[in-house]
C-alpha cells in the first residue's frame, strides 16, 4: 500500500473520530458507546501512524544502504609519482682572517668621599583600628517542591484525572473486560477513599486482583502518587 492511500485512510478516521466528538458536544450525559467507538478510533489512528513511521524509516535505511553501495564502487584515483629533486652539496665558503682587538687600558680605581649620615627621623606609627568582626546571621532554608511536583499533586489529588487516553484504554482492555462504566464507578470509589491502606484493602477484597499482574501493578503505581 503506497504512503498517499495510507495518508487517505488516516485522514477518514481521523475526520470519523471528529464527527463523533463534534455530536456529544451539545449533550449533557454520554453514552458508553461513545467512549468505546472512541477508544478504538483513536488506537486505529495510533497504529497507522506508527505503520507510516516503520515505512519511513525502512525507505531511509534502503536509501542509506544504496548511497553506501554507490560510495564503495566509486574508482579512488591514482597518486602521481613525485618528481625526485637531486640536492646539490652546499659550496665550501672561505674562511675568514682572525681579527686580532687590542688589550684594554688599566682601570683607575676611585675612593668614594664620606659623606655625613642623615639624621633618622621619628614617624609616628598610627596604631590599627580595631576591626569588628560581623557575626553571620543564618537564614532558614526553606524546601519548596518544583513546580513538576506541584502539578503533578495537584492532578493526583483527583484520581480520575490521573489517567492519560492510553491509560484508560488499556485498563478497560486489560483490567474490566472492556467495561467503561464498572472501570469509572471504581475509580470514583477509589477517588472517595482517604488512604493508601484502604485503597489497597478496596483492590484485595473487593476487586480481588491478582497483583502480580502486570497491568495490575501500572495500575497501582499511579494510586501510589496519589497518597504517598
Amino acid at each position: 500500500m503506497a504512503n498517499k492511500e495510507k495518508i487517505d485512510y488516516l485522514l477518514l478516521d481521523i475526520r470519523e473520530l471528529e464527527k463523533q466528538v463534534a455530536g456529544m458536544r451539545d449533550a449533557e450525559v454520554y453514552p458508553v458507546s461513545f467512549f468505546s467507538q472512541t477508544f478504538d478510533l483513536t488506537h486505529k489512528i495510533l497504529n497507522e501512524l506508527h505503520t507510516l513511521e516503520t515505512t519511513q524509516l525502512e525507505q531511509l535505511r534502503k536509501q542509506m544502504e544504496e548511497h553506501a553501495a554507490l560510495i564503495q564502487n566509486i574508482p579512488q584515483p591514482i597518486a602521481k609519482p613525485q618528481p625526485v629533486v637531486e640536492k646539490s652539496e652546499p659550496k665550501s665558503l672561505p674562511t675568514p682572517e682572525p681579527i686580532i682587538q687590542p688589550e684594554p687600558a688599566p682601570m683607575q680605581v676611585v675612593e668614594p668621599t664620606p659623606t655625613a649620615e642623615p639624621e633618622s627621623v621619628s614617624v609616628p606609627v598610627a596604631e590599627p583600628e580595631s576591626v569588628i568582626e560581623h557575626e553571620e546571621i543564618p537564614t532558614d532554608t526553606k524546601v519548596s517542591l518544583s513546580l513538576n511536583d506541584q502539578l503533578e499533586k495537584k492532578i493526583l489529588s483527583d484520581f480520575r484525572k490521573a489517567f492519560s487516553l492510553n491509560d484508560r484504554f488499556r485498563f478497560r482492555r486489560e483490567l474490566f473486560g472492556g467495561n467503561e462504566e464498572k472501570m469509572n464507578m471504581v475509580i470514583a470509589d477509589l477517588n472517595d477513599i482517604q488512604s493508601y491502606e484502604e485503597a489497597m484493602d478496596y483492590l484485595n477484597n473487593i476487586l480481588k486482583w491478582n497483583l502480580e499482574d502486570p497491568a495490575v501493578t501500572d495500575f497501582i503505581k499511579m494510586l501510589e502518587k496519589r497518597y504517598l
